[in-house]
């Protein structure tokens, strides 16, 4: 899928036959039609490039260097068309479809709500129901009523961070801190329940719980900022600068297996069967959890900055500008 003229930061869909949402560095955010791969406009409203977003059914939400949230209703798009039936039809992004310039802007129609409070650029986001944690460059993380626009609760990281100095010191870790290039602070989040998972800038994963507010465990091994994360019910999987991939027992917080790259990780996924991630390189890195062997997907001319699968489709967005689609 192309269109965008820039670098592309991040993206997600809803379903395969859905709606997929991309956002670039050209300070737009887009929306497609999966049935056609034809993009039904430009949602309209953030001042600045957005970071952050994620999809769940009909809702989105966006994370902007503007230092706002917003949220999205996807049912008020353009309906669909009848639904894909061959999956081959998404391998390789063999459908790309160049949009020209003039694309509507249909952020009035679908637009909710703006959430403010952050006083730097957001930088990740996760939501569940009408619950979302917000991170941002102010070193701060918020928990916020999506019914409400509240923010219920702000967990400082320097904070925390300065709590476990001691625990980094003795673990021979030798730097206290690390900048992104981009001066992210917070590089991932996710959380389950009251459970949340964050990693930052100086190569911890925190364990949080979201009814104090409170940091009651530091996984501590990688030596890089935290680009990305996503925990289960039995692990933790981290990505991050020090060019590596660590999969984590939850419970033990021990290191079960490392991967390591040749570059930083800026993104990645898992479910039980497999891992999902690019590292700096043309080509998107699949580990297979159930033979333990590594495989590949090629196609984008230059570095894949993000991934994200659901069911059996993979999307990805790379630095060539393009949104790919692959069979999974």
């Amino acid at each position: 899928l192309e269109g965008h003229d820039d670098i592309i930061t991040c993206l997600d869909f809803d379903k395969s036959c859905g709606t997929l949402i991309t956002a670039s560095l050209d300070n737009t955010l887009r929306a497609w039609d999966l049935n056609n791969y034809r993009c039904l406009g430009i949602l309209d409203g953030h001042k600045d490039v957005v970071n952050c977003l994620q999809v769940n059914g009909s809702r989105l939400v966006t994370g902007s260097r503007d230092k706002t949230i917003r949220q999205w209703d996807l049912s008020k798009l353009i309906s669909h068309p009848e639904s894909v039936t061959n999956l081959s039809e998404l391998s390789f992004a063999s459908a790309s479809v160049h949009e020209a310039n003039g694309l509507s802007n249909i952020g009035d129609n679908c637009w909710i709500a703006s959430l403010e409070g952050h006083s730097k650029s957001i930088t990740c986001l996760y939501f569940e129901n009408n619950s979302l944690v917000s991170g941002s460059s102010d070193k701060t993380m918020k928990h916020w009523d999506m019914e409400t626009g509240q923010c219920i609760l702000t967990m400082d990281i320097l904070w925390a961070m300065s709590s476990s100095k001691v625990e980094r010191r003795q673990a021979g870790f030798l730097f206290d801190s690390y900048i992104f290039d981009g001066g992210e602070f917070i590089g991932a989040l996710q959380f389950r329940d009251v459970g949340l998972a964050s990693g930052t800038e100086d190569g911890a994963i925190r364990m949080w719980d979201l009814r104090t507010g409170q940091a009651h465990r530091t996984l501590l091994s990688h030596t890089g900022p935290i680009t990305s994360l996503q925990f289960d019910d039995r692990h933790v999987v981290s990505g991050s600068v020090d060019r590596s991939i660590r999969i984590w027992d939850l419970r033990t917080g021990s290191i079960i297996d490392t991967f390591s790259y040749d570059n930083s990780v800026t993104s990645l996924q898992f479910d039980t069967n497999k891992i999902i991630s690019c590292a700096g390189s043309n080509d998107i890195k699949i580990y297979n959890r159930t033979n333990f062997q590594h495989s590949s997907f090629e196609g984008h001319s230059q570095q894949v900055q993000c991934v994200k699968f659901k069911d059996s489709i993979l999307s990805s967005g790379g630095r060539d500008k393009v949104v790919k689609l692959w069979a999974l």
